[in-house]
C-alpha cells in the first residue's frame, strides 16, 4: 500500500542536445530530457540514448523503482529485507538489478510470484508496461474501476483483460493514445522513447495532484538498537548504544520476532540485543536476538590494553560503577560510532557495547555518549532509586533511574534546587555526559508578578495561588514546595503569607519559586504549632508548624498563660503535644523570639 504526499515538481529543461543521437526537434526530446533530469533513464557509455531500442522487463522494473526517493540508510534496510526473495527467483546474471527489484517488491509494483514467472530479459510489451506503470504511480485501484470501460482503439479487443483497466486509465489521463490508425498495439515492444513519454506524462499527472510516491512500509523508517533493560507485554525499556534508556509502548500490531520467529514480548528477554523499527505509522517491529551462548554487556570504557596478548578492556557498570576486565578475541570486530576502528583509537568514558562468547569479546562497539534533551517531566517518584522520566520534544520517552545519593545538579534559572522541587508537567533541559545526567535545568524563562494574593487552594498533589496583579489580571500559579519566602531580605515562614497579602513572586513557567511579602494581610508576628520538645537550659521550645520545625526562644517572654484560665503557667508545666501560640518576631525562617506564649 502506498501513500501520496506533497512534492515539488521539477522543471523541464532541454537536455536532449547532450545525447549524440537525440535532437531537440525530435518528438520525444522533451520527455527524454525530463527523465534524464530526474535520473530515471540515462545514456550509454558512448553518450548515446538509443531511443529506438526496446526495453526489457528487467530494465522497465529498474526504471519504475527509481520513482521512490529513499535515503541510503532506508535503501539498505529495504534491500536487506527483500534480498533473499529476489535472489531466490532472479538469476545471478541479473544481479545488477537486484536492488531495484527489491524496491519493486516492497512498493507492490510486482509480486514475488509474478517476478518468478517473468522472463526478465524478454522485451516488455506495451500493455504490460501500462499495467506496471499504473502500479508504480499507485493508481491500480482507479484502474480496476475502469476495467469495463469501452476503449476507442481499433485493436481494443487485443488488449488482455487483466490490462484493460490500466490502459483505460492511461488513455483517460492522455498518457497513451492511438497511432495513425488509432491502434494501441498492446503486443508491441516498448522503446526507450515511448517509455520516456509514458513515464514523463504519468509523473506530471502525479505532480499536478501534489503527490509523491512513498512506500508505506519504509516511510520515515528508523531503527533503534540497544539492550533490553525491561520488557513486558506492550512495553519496552531499551538501553540504547549511547547508554540512555528509551521507553516504548509497543502496539498490538507490531511484529515481535525472536531470532526471526514470532514470539510474545516478556521479561525473559532482558539483556538481549534488540532492534526497534518505526515508521510514520508508529512501531512496526521489535526484533530480538536471544542466544544462551552469547552475552551483550554495556558499560563505560575506563581503560584498554592493546599491546598485550590477549588484548583487554575495562568497563564500568552503568548502574554501580563497578569495573570489570574483558579479554578480546584475536579477530574481534571493533567499531567507533559505526565505523571500523583500532582499539588504540577508542575514547575512555565512551559508551561500549560488547558481544561476549566463550568468555571472549567477539565484537566491540564504541559510541559517543554526550547528549542534550529538551522535554516535559512525565514521572518523578522517590526511593533509593529516583524514577525520573521525560518525553522529549520529538515525542520520545526517556527513563532515568537516578541514585538518590548521587543526584545531578538541578537548576531553576541560576538557582540550584533539590530534585523534589521539580514536578510532573514541567519543561526541562537535560545534559548527559558519560551516559548519565549531569544537569537538569527548568526550560522556562522567569518572570515577576506583583499583586494581591486572592486565594490558596491545596490538594494532595499541589498548592495553587491566585494572584491579582496591578492591572486586575488574575494568575493561577503552582507553588513550589521549596519556594523561598522573604520579607525584604529576611527569610520568613510561608505561613506568614496569607490571603489578602500583597506579594511579589518569581515564576518559572507557572511555578512560583520565590515569594516576597510586600505587606501582610494580618500580623506575621504570631506562630501556632504543636509542642515537641522543651530545652530549659537553652530556653528553646521546639514546635511543629505545617510539617516544619520552628524553634521558639522564650528568654524574653514577659507573659506565659493558659488560654482556658488566663493564668500564668510555668514553662516546666508545658507538656509535649500541647498547642502553643507565640507572639513576637522571626529572626530567621526557623527561629522565633517570643514575647508572649499562650498554651491552648
Amino acid at each position: 500500500m502506498l501513500t501520496l504526499i506533497l512534492i515539488c515538481s521539477l522543471p523541464l529543461t532541454a537536455l536532449a542536445a547532450t545525447y549524440t543521437d537525440v535532437k531537440d526537434s525530435d518528438w520525444s526530446a522533451q520527455y527524454i530530457s525530463d527523465l534524464a533530469q530526474r535520473g530515471l533513464l540515462t545514456d550509454y557509455s558512448d553518450g548515446s540514448f538509443r531511443p529506438k531500442n526496446s526495453m526489457t522487463i528487467a530494465e522497465t522494473l529498474a526504471v519504475l523503482s527509481r520513482f521512490y526517493k529513499l535515503s541510503p540508510e532506508v535503501s539498505g534496510w529495504l534491500y536487506s529485507d527483500y534480498s533473499d526473495a529476489v535472489k531466490s527467483v532472479v538469476p545471478s546474471s541479473l544481479d545488477w538489478a537486484y536492488d531495484e527489484l527489491a524496491v519493486c517488491l516492497a512498493a507492490g509494483i510486482v509480486t514475488a510470484a509474478e517476478l518468478s514467472a517473468m522472463n526478465l530479459t524478454e522485451n516488455i510489451k506495451k500493455a504490460q508496461f501500462a499495467a506496471l506503470l499504473v502500479r508504480a504511480i499507485d493508481m491500480e485501484t482507479e484502474a480496476l474501476y475502469m476495467a469495463d470501460t469501452e476503449l476507442s482503439f481499433t485493436d481494443a479487443s487485443l488488449i488482455p483483460p487483466s490490462y484493460l483497466g490500466s490502459v483505460a486509465l492511461l488513455a483517460a489521463l492522455q498518457v497513451v493514445g492511438g497511432d495513425e490508425n488509432n491502434r494501441f498495439r498492446p503486443e508491441s515492444d516498448v522503446t526507450r522513447e515511448v517509455a520516456a513519454k509514458m513515464i514523463s506524462l504519468s509523473l506530471a499527472h502525479i505532480e499536478s495532484q501534489g503527490r509523491e510516491l512513498i512506500i508505506d512500509e519504509y516511510n520515515g523508517m528508523k531503527k533503534t538498537e540497544g539492550i533490553i533493560f525491561a520488557a513486558s507485554s506492550g512495553s519496552l525499556q531499551l538501553r540504547l548504544n549511547n547508554g540512555l534508556i528509551r521507553e516504548y509502548s509497543i502496539p498490538a500490531t507490531a511484529a515481535i520476532r525472536v531470532n526471526g520467529g514470532v514470539k510474545t514480548l516478556n521479561s525473559s528477554y532482558v539483556d538481549c540485543y534488540c532492534i526497534v523499527t518505526e515508521t510514520v505509522n508508529g512501531i512496526t517491529a521489535v526484533d530480538i536476538t536471544s542466544d544462551s551462548a552469547v552475552t551483550y554487556i554495556q558499560g563505560l570504557l575506563t581503560s584498554v590494553s592493546y599491546t598485550t596478548n590477549p588484548r583487554y578492556i575495562y568497563l564500568a557498570d552503568l548502574n554501580t560503577g563497578t569495573r570489570t576486565k574483558y579479554n578480546l578475541a584475536t579477530d574481534a570486530g571493533i567499531y567507533q560510532d559505526g565505523s571500523k576502528a583500532e582499539l588504540s583509537a577508542l575514547t575512555t568514558n565512551n559508551s561500549i557495547v560488547i558481544k561476549v562468547k566463550n568468555d571472549l569479546v567477539t565484537e566491540l562497539r564504541s559510541y559517543s555518549n554526550e547528549a542534550e534533551l529538551t522535554g516535559t517531566i512525565t514521572a518523578l517518584s522517590f526511593a533509593t532509586t529516583v524514577t525520573f522520566k521525560i518525553t522529549d520534544n520529538q515525542g520520545a520517552a526517556w527513563y532515568f533511574p537516578l541514585n538518590i545519593s548521587a543526584l545531578p545538579t538541578i537548576y531553576r534559572g541560576k538557582t540550584v534546587i533539590s530534585i523534589d522541587r521539580l514536578s510532573v508537567g514541567e519543561s526541562v533541559v537535560i545534559t548527559v555526559e558519560n551516559s548519565a545526567i549531569k544537569t537538569i535545568s527548568t526550560d522556562e524563562a522567569s518572570e515577576t508578578i506583583s499583586g494581591q494574593l486572592m486565594s490558596v487552594t491545596s490538594t494532595t498533589n499541589e498548592t495553587r495561588w491566585t494572584i491579582k496583579d496591578e492591572k486586575g489580571t488574575e494568575h493561577s500559579l503552582k507553588l513550589d514546595a521549596g519556594a523561598g519566602v522573604f520579607s525584604g531580605s529576611t527569610p520568613i515562614l510561608l505561613s506568614a503569607v496569607t490571603v489578602g497579602a500583597t506579594v511579589k513572586v518569581v515564576v518559572y513557567g507557572e511555578t512560583v519559586t520565590e515569594i516576597y511579602l510586600i505587606s501582610a494581610a494580618q500580623s506575621s508576628a504570631k506562630v501556632t504549632g504543636t509542642v515537641l520538645a522543651i530545652d530549659e537550659g537553652k530556653r528553646i521550645i521546639t514546635i511543629l508548624v505545617g510539617g516544619k520545625l520552628i524553634y521558639i526562644n522564650y528568654q524574653g517572654v514577659v507573659a506565659q498563660i493558659t488560654a482556658s484560665t488566663g493564668r500564668y503557667i510555668a514553662i516546666s508545666s508545658i507538656k509535649p503535644e500541647s498547642t502553643l501560640v507565640a507572639y513576637g518576631s522571626y529572626t530567621s525562617s526557623v527561629n522565633f523570639n517570643a514575647v508572649t506564649i499562650l498554651i491552648e
